[in-house]
């Protein structure tokens, strides 16, 4: 197989170019072509080495950015390159931050790596990881005459030329965001999720069936089947790929040579994904705008938007967005309130005493149950939906205390931030009451689920308002009984982009049963 790598002569005659700019230019990099042998594991059915061509960068950096210790990955990189240079010790933190990420234990070692190295951490040669809230503010927050704005990273969110048309999460062009946004932020808003409150309420084991009412404004048929709707499942092959794609970025491997060795289960998934989406949106259109549809495509439509390779691919978002990573802070709310009984039971005293049935539980009676916003916000500080940075490309700006060059990429983790114990006391432990006034959160903005800014999740509101209803209802139903007293569910977990979540086997008896 024909890599087509780039020759150690074109590296170092980059190399060579690159030592004439000024050192002021603390963003110039020294590239150095090299051949490098991985192994490679995307699960347990398909793993082996990889020759591939690696470009290694040589960052400028200033050296007062501190990052993690590389000295395997450092002996790694000399035996490639006779040539040293001052920041040869500093190229090894790229391979650190891929293997990190690979292992699905990225926010974790995140975590690790700020609590020994402080407020902000150099992550990759030209990466920086922030936690405070100043910096989350100075990164994410709409720009000011005083403040330029910090675009999406093209590294990060550029999906490369397979997809013409993205979504709105990974459009980075502010002008061509605006437009997409606006479009769907009527189907977000607290109005229209008042609107739709019959099609949103949830129903006992009803919840993805409900996210693709909202999408397509057609069932998946899940809970009547008794198993997940195939394009259900396929969803998730999207979050695999997308970290696969982080990894060939870091290691320049042409988009072109991914499917080389890409499982070919996954590559099959993804065209059958593919496939799937392209009909419903197919079917979806020949629908039209109409006043009896409240779903989001109804809102897409009205704006005149019929581009069917760009409605497929925020289909997928929407559907991703809307449905994964609620289940996830479902899953892991649950979790937590079966590991702190006194929690649950004061959270089922709170709903059970203010509703006499079932059906006075809607979106805006659960509003005023205080208890259930505080543990739903505790769970979203110990438990982010989307736990990693979203990195920001810097224009050369002040990021809290620390003067950043242009071009850096800098980001804020939700998980390490929320967990930072000069926020929160006792930051593992799960204490709704620091959201009620004891005293136990001294900043509550270290804690960003949704983000802010102009890119901040349009979702917010839909996401509270299937979290208040599912817990108020699951509460007031059941007694809930943990099955494996022994499970460690949150020492089981990884990160594919998104959580890929352990089994969590849950037994619901009628109220009052348990005791």
């Amino acid at each position: 197989m024909d890599l087509h790598p780039i020759t150690l002569a074109r590296g170092l005659r980059l190399m060579r170019q690159k030592r004439g700019r000024s050192q002021l230019d603390s963003l110039s990099s020294y590239v150095l072509a090299s051949v490098s042998v991985s192994y490679f594991s995307l699960d347990q059915s398909r793993s082996g080495y990889l020759v591939f061509a690696t470009i290694v960068s040589f960052s400028t950096l200033s050296p007062s950015f501190p990052g993690p210790d590389s000295r395997h990955a450092a002996r790694l990189n000399k035996s490639f390159s006779s040539q040293k240079t001052q920041n040869a010790d500093e190229s090894p933190i790229q391979l650190w931050f891929i293997c990190k990420w690979v292992g699905g234990k990225y926010p974790f070692a995140m975590r690790q790596v700020h609590d020994k190295y402080g407020d902000v951490v150099r992550v990759a040669p030209n990466e920086l990881s922030f936690k405070t809230p100043q910096a989350y503010k100075d990164i994410y927050n709409h720009a000011t005459s005083r403040k330029s704005p910090f675009p999406k990273s093209r590294f990060f969110y550029d999906r490369g030329d397979s997809v013409k048309h993205p979504d709105i999460v990974f459009t980075i062009d502010p002008k061509r965001h605006r437009p997409q946004r606006r479009a769907l932020s009527h189907a977000f808003s607290a109005s229209a999720l008042r609107d739709a409150e019959r099609t949103t309420k949830w129903h006992t084991g009803l919840f993805l069936h409900r996210i693709g009412e909202l999408t397509f404004g057609e069932s998946f048929d899940s809970v009547a089947k008794w198993q997940p709707d195939t394009y259900v499942a396929l969803i998730l092959e999207f979050t695999k790929h997308y970290t696969i794609l982080q990894v060939a970025k870091r290691l320049a491997i042409p988009e072109s040579l991914l499917s080389w060795f890409m499982p070919r289960s996954l590559k099959y998934s993804m065209a059958f994904h593919e496939s799937l989406t392209k009909d419903k949106v197919a079917r979806r259109i020949e629908i039209g705008d109409s006043s009896q549809r409240k779903d989001f495509f109804a809102h897409i439509l009205r704006r005149g938007d019929v581009n069917r390779d760009h409605l497929a691919e925020q289909a997928k978002i929407l559907l991703l967005d809307g449905s994964e990573t609620t289940a996830t802070f479902l899953a892991g709310i649950t979790y937590l309130l079966l590991k702190s009984p006194t929690v649950l039971a004061r959270l089922q005293n709170e709903v059970r005493s203010s509703f006499s049935t079932k059906d006075e539980i809607r979106g805006d009676s659960t509003k005023m149950l205080p208890y259930l916003h505080a543990v739903i916000e505790e769970g979203l500080r110990l438990f982010p939906p989307v736990p990693l940075g979203l990195p920001r490309t810097c224009p050369g700006a002040i990021v809290d205390r620390w003067f950043v060059p242009p071009g850096t990429e800098v980001s804020v983790d939700n998980f390490v931030m929320s967990h930072d114990a000069q926020y929160f006391p006792e930051p593992d432990k799960f204490r709704p009451e620091r959201w009620l006034g004891d005293q136990t959160a001294s900043d509550k903005e270290a804690s960003r689920p949704f983000s802010i800014g102009p890119r901040a999740c349009l979702g917010v509101n839909l996401a509270y308002f299937e979290a208040r209803l599912i817990l108020a209802t699951m509460v007031f139903q059941f007694d809930w009984e943990l099955v494996n007293k022994d499970l460690d569910w949150f020492g089981q977990l990884k990160l594919m982009t998104f959580w890929k979540k352990p089994e969590l086997w849950v037994r619901y008896h009628p109220p009052g049963s348990l005791n």
